[in-house]
Order: structure tokens, then C-alpha cells, then sequence
């Protein structure tokens, strides 16, 4: 009897170590890096698509632009319902072809704008992608934050769910004022508005960052990146990576490309005509070499608005630059600063706040305090946390961000 009962457990124990339990057989929750958010980002954003699709239909067109002007056909009767008889006054017949000679390089002009347009999309297409990455860096980075303010308040709500349950039994035996409690309750109710309100922000930037990476996850698959190595670069060396400079000098070449091609216009086309003439029964051949007279207009309103568009492209650029090099340097600053109050926020905030929170509690659970002075213990270790966190994910957004104005990846 003794043998079959051990033989029974061995066997139920083997049975239980072989078979998953419910909990470990539940796979993990996929992890989303801030670097796999941009990855899928990039493979997802419709607005990058948009722009190949454009970048495509630039390149195509860049041929296509010094195509020959059309020729233009006619064909004229003449003499007809004269009321004369064909006999005395027979149909003129003319078939004629027409074709426009380009002169001055037009055509050499419309492709270089062509291809000068072609650059503008591949330009432009950077500054897409930079605003995508800082809607998901931000996107990322909040949900990051208020997860982290929600679990920091719903620490701080259990905590003070405990309080309340001694503090109940304490007005319960009499040694404790009712006004405690309720004060105490009341912190308890405000902790847990925080926690619900922080919650949702959270919620609500994940729904967006899911909507921009198509990555359906919990808030807990999200991860604090580490610190990026702030960018080691001069400003020059910054603004000749930076998309917006470069999408500003591409477009005063663009406009260099309009003003050309109006000035090409300038120069008259001639039109040579050739055809066949009927008349009066004789079959004759014709020809015409037409000039225009560039007497009155000599396309000077054209080239005008592109000579100013020229201008106003250069000042834009300027203005683009100066603005350019006041972000690499402000950027910079402020995440070496917001980096170095992180790195010591917790020796010189949390740690104090922690310890001050540690010794009302024990006075506290001693009799030895009042309810205010555990309440604003409570209340200062939290806010500490708060503050550190928010200090924390700022430096990172900074550094992200002074990476970015440098014209460097956000993540190394």
C-alpha cells in the first residue's frame, strides 16, 4: 500500500512538471523598440509612398520633357456657295502642315527643369520622413511617460488604500479622529483621478502610435530606450545634412531652372509650312517660313515674376539656414543640460524624498504621527518620482531631438 501511494505522487508530480501550467503557457507579449516603431514606420506611412510615387513620375517625365513641339494640319476649301459655276470659279483645295521650330534652347531649358523638379521631390522626401519619425518618437515617448505616471500614482493609491484601512480601524476603536479618515480618503480618491487620467493619455498615444506602425501592442511592450551619444558635429558639417537646408537650396535651383527656361522664351520660333495647293485646276505645292516680331513682347512679365521667385527663394534659404544653425546650437544645450539634471535627480530628489516618505510611515504605523505630515510625505515622494520621470524622458526626447537638428539619425 506504502509503494503504490509513492509510486501515485512520483507519478502526479512527474505529471505536473511535464504538463504547462495555464500561466507559462501564455506567450510573451512582443516587445516594440522605439527603433522597431521608426522600422515599421517607415515600411507603413502612406505619406512616403505618396512620395515615391511622385519621385517616380519626376524621373519618368524628365525624358519626356524635350519632346518636339506638335505639328499642326489643316485643310482649307475656298469658293465654295459663290453661286458661280464651277466651270468659271472652281474649289481651291489647300492641305498644309505647320511645324513650331524651337529656338534660344527651350528644350534643353523644359528638361533641365524637368529633372530640377525631380530633385525637388527626392528633396522633399527627407522632410516627410523627419516628420514622421517625430510624430512616432512622440507618440512613443508619451505613451512611455504616462504609462510610467499611471503605474507611480497606482503605487501611491495602494499605499494610501492601506492607510485608510488603518486609519478605519483606528476611528473604529475611537483612538483616531473621523476628519483623518476622511482626509486621507480624499488623497486616496485624488491619487486614483491621476491614475485613471494618466492612463488614458497613455492609451491615447499608443492608439496613435499603433495607428502610424500598424503594431498593435500593450503599453507594456514598450521599452525606455537608452540614451543616445549626443551628435559630435560642427554646424556647418550639421546644415549640409539637414533635409529642410537642403530641400531650400534644391528649390532656388528650381527656380534658377524657371527663370532659364523664361529666358529661352524670350527668343522667337519660327514656323515652317509646307502643303499642297489646288487652284483653278493646277496642283501646286506651297511653302511658308513664318517669324515672329519680338517687338512688344519679349516674355518680360514671365521673367520678371521668375526673376523674382529667384530671389525670394534665395532669401527663404537664407532664412532656412540661420534658422538651422540657432537649432543645432539650441538644441545641444538643452539636452546636455536636461541629461546631466537625469543623471543626478535621483541621489539629489528621489532618495531624500524616499527616505523622508520611509520614516513618516514607521512614525506613522508607531501612532506617532499625524495624518498631514504622512499625507505630504506621501505626496512629496510621488511628486519626486513624478519629476524624475518627466526629467528623464525629456533628456531622451532632447537628445533625440538634437540628434535630428544635426541631420543624424534619431537612434545611433
Amino acid at each position: 500500500m506504502t509503494f503504490r501511494l509513492g509510486f501515485l505522487v512520483v507519478v502526479a508530480m512527474t505529471a505536473l512538471w511535464v504538463i504547462p501550467s495555464g500561466v507559462s503557457a501564455q506567450p510573451a507579449p512582443a516587445a516594440l523598440t522605439l527603433s522597431d516603431a521608426l522600422t515599421r514606420a517607415r515600411r507603413e506611412a502612406p505619406e512616403l509612398a505618396a512620395s515615391q510615387a511622385r519621385i517616380e513620375a519626376a524621373r519618368l517625365a524628365v525624358p519626356e520633357a524635350g519632346r518636339w513641339l506638335n505639328p499642326t494640319a489643316e485643310f482649307r476649301a475656298e469658293n465654295m456657295l459663290s453661286g458661280v459655276s464651277r466651270t468659271r470659279l472652281p474649289l481651291d483645295v489647300f492641305a498644309e502642315v505647320t511645324q513650331v521650330v524651337e529656338l534660344g534652347g527651350k528644350r534643353a531649358a523644359r528638361q533641365r527643369l524637368a529633372d530640377a523638379g525631380r530633385a525637388s521631390e527626392e528633396a522633399a522626401q527627407p522632410l516627410i520622413w523627419l516628420a514622421v519619425q517625430r510624430q512616432v518618437i512622440a507618440d512613443y515617448l508619451d505613451a512611455l511617460r504616462h504609462r510610467d505616471r499611471t503605474a507611480t500614482h497606482e503605487a501611491q493609491r495602494t499605499d494610501l488604500t492601506e492607510a485608510v484601512r488603518v486609519l478605519d480601524r483606528r476611528v473604529t476603536v475611537g483612538v483616531t479622529a473621523e476628519a483623518e479618515l476622511l482626509r486621507m480618503r480624499t488623497e486616496l480618491a485624488r491619487a486614483t483621478v491621476e491614475a485613471t487620467r494618466s492612463g488614458i493619455t497613455a492609451r491615447r498615444a499608443l492608439s496613435l502610435l499603433a495607428a502610424r506602425t500598424g503594431a498593435e501592442v500593450g503599453l507594456e511592450a514598450l521599452s525606455m530606450p537608452g540614451m543616445p551619444v549626443l551628435p559630435d558635429t560642427t554646424v556647418d558639417a550639421a546644415l549640409e545634412r539637414r533635409p529642410d537646408v537642403l530641400a531650400a537650396r534644391q528649390t532656388v535651383n528650381t527656380s534658377v531652372q524657371i527663370l532659364r527656361l523664361e529666358d529661352a522664351r524670350r527668343v522667337p520660333d519660327p514656323a515652317v509650312n509646307a502643303g499642297y495647293k489646288r487652284t483653278a485646276g493646277f496642283d501646286t505645292a506651297l511653302m511658308t517660313f513664318t517669324l515672329p516680331l519680338p517687338l512688344f513682347n519679349r516674355n518680360q512679365a514671365a521673367r520678371t515674376l521668375a526673376l523674382g521667385a529667384v530671389n525670394s527663394a534665395r532669401q527663404e534659404l537664407a532664412a532656412t539656414e540661420r534658422r538651422a544653425r540657432g537649432e543645432v546650437t539650441a538644441t545641444r544645450l538643452v539636452a546636455e543640460r536636461l541629461i546631466a539634471h537625469a543623471r543626478e535627480l535621483q541621489t539629489t530628489l528621489v532618495a531624500p524624498a524616499l527616505a523622508a516618505r520611509d520614516a513618516a510611515r514607521a512614525a506613522f504605523a508607531s501612532g506617532a504621527l499625524d495624518v498631514m505630515r504622512l499625507v505630504d510625505a506621501e505626496r512629496v515622494y510621488t511628486d519626486a518620482r513624478l519629476v524624475t520621470l518627466e526629467i528623464e524622458v525629456d533628456a531622451l526626447a532632447a537628445a533625440i531631438e538634437a540628434r535630428l537638428s544635426a541631420g543624424e539619425d534619431p537612434l545611433p
